[in-house]
């Protein structure tokens, strides 16, 4: 059966991807692109990869093979927020081979596993390697990746939601994309473990609405997006002619969304800038990706700015390291 993507969008809490109601896919195909959870572009909350009711985000699952730029490695730069080692895609094809000869021939399945795309680098939105948001970030990650892998409990779970009409992990965990009583267990023990406190209730928000509750934050800056109790905030926003997403994530409180795959670290670009706010940022560049990252008094923020269109929708020259200096001068990090 097919069914579009829009109806399963409820409760969204975030959005990577703008999806067209031409956009359908299988429900089969659904649940495999939300378990995937492969981003090349943007945010992605991994904590709702399988809690399909409450959150549904799909994402392009195809990276450009890049030749290295000039790279050095320096203390703040995106290598200090990878979670690990960069990770391999793997595709495994199923090949039949035949047994016998003849009208009556029979064959066999084998499986056959390589390679098929370039490296991936999942990294952290929550803070620097070492940090409690960013451990607690990566130990999240590691229990989910090979939690409920067959998806009998987000299935039951969800069942059981639609017949009571009330989803009682959400209410005690918003945005968690909680749906087991295990799953409650570990972000207790992440909690205690590295001292950090649940994010609070989320909100819609956009730029003027940040501004109103933190301050002088950004400059010439449009966009929509939400926030939480605690501080920590998304929003997708616009920049003369840039698209870009800003995410502030607030210390000492527990987050589990993180840039699921810049590609390959060593095709960035990397170097230290200082604001005409007198903030130290880190800008990594790359033709098709550009982001910005700072440990901020409050918190920790990461942008990245999304390939740029004209009007007609044809794309435009990368961004210069002269226009992603202007960019990051109009975030006021101190600020944050």
């Amino acid at each position: 059966m097919q069914i579009n993507i829009r109806d399963l969008m409820e409760n969204i809490e975030d959005s990577s991807v703008d999806l067209e109601e031409k956009d359908v896919v299988s429900s089969d195909k659904i649940k495999e692109l939300t378990k995937m959870k492969i981003n090349e572009y943007g945010f992605t909350n991994k904590s709702s990869s399988k809690k399909k009711f409450v959150t549904v985000l799909i994402a392009a699952a195809v990276v450009s093979a890049l030749g290295i730029s000039a790279y050095a490695s320096f203390r703040g730069g995106l290598e200090d927020i990878a979670f690990g080692k960069p990770e391999n895609t793997t595709v495994t094809e199923k090949i039949e081979v035949p047994t016998s000869k003849g009208k009556d021939k029979k064959s066999k399945s084998t499986k056959s596993t390589k390679a098929t795309e370039p490296s991936r680098t999942p990294v952290a939105l929550q803070g620097y390697a070492g940090s409690n948001g960013f451990n607690a970030a990566k130990e999240w990650r590691e229990f989910e990746d090979n939690y409920d892998q067959d998806w009998k409990i987000v299935n039951a779970y969800e069942k059981k939601c639609k017949k009571t009409g009330k989803d009682i992990y959400e209410e005690k965990y918003p945005g968690y994309g909680i749906y087991s009583k295990e799953m409650a267990d570990k972000v207790e023990e992440l909690l205690k473990k590295y001292n950090l406190k649940l994010r609070g209730k989320c909100e819609e928000a956009d730029d003027k609405t940040l501004i109103e509750k933190y301050g002088n934050i950004f400059t010439d800056i449009e966009g929509t997006g939400y926030c939480y109790e605690d501080g920590t905030f998304h929003l997708d926003a616009k920049y003369k002619n840039v698209d870009f997403q800003i995410r502030r994530c607030m210390d000492g409180s527990f987050d589990t969304v993180y840039y699921a795959d810049i590609g390959d670290i060593n095709s960035y670009e990397q170097w230290l800038y200082k604001t005409k706010d007198g903030a130290e940022v880190t800008i990594a560049k790359r033709d098709d990706n550009n982001m910005i990252i700072a440990k901020t008094p409050k918190g920790f923020v990461v942008m990245n700015m999304e390939p740029c269109e004209d009007e007609w929708g044809e794309k435009l020259p990368p961004l210069t390291k002269a226009e992603l200096e202007d960019f990051a001068d109009h975030i006021h990090f101190n600020n944050l």
